[in-house]
């Protein structure tokens, strides 16, 4: 009976383990945008795909008086198009 207990205590003691290593794993933060480029160079976030791009590199557009910058010319037309 006292081995079967402890059995059952191991036994719930691996899925305690299990689901709490599950639920840290998506709710882990992601790693902060990168400020510079290897080359030193700031980095922009585009607006339209999430994806950051040096500013040398980027399509830049201003909308609505406000600066912006894109990955590539087909992330400012779609971003264009939005009302």
């Amino acid at each position: 009976m006292l081995v079967r207990l402890i059995l059952w205590a191991i036994v719930g003691f691996l899925v305690y383990t299990i689901v709490k290593a599950a639920v840290q794993a998506f709710h882990a933060p992601s790693p902060p945008p990168p400020e510079k480029s290897r080359g030193g160079e700031a980095m922009e976030r585009d607006p339209q795909c999430g994806t950051f791009v040096p500013r040398g590199d980027a399509v830049a557009a201003t909308v609505r008086g406000r600066q912006h910058w894109f990955c590539s010319t087909r992330c400012r037309d779609e971003f264009l198009k939005q009302p």
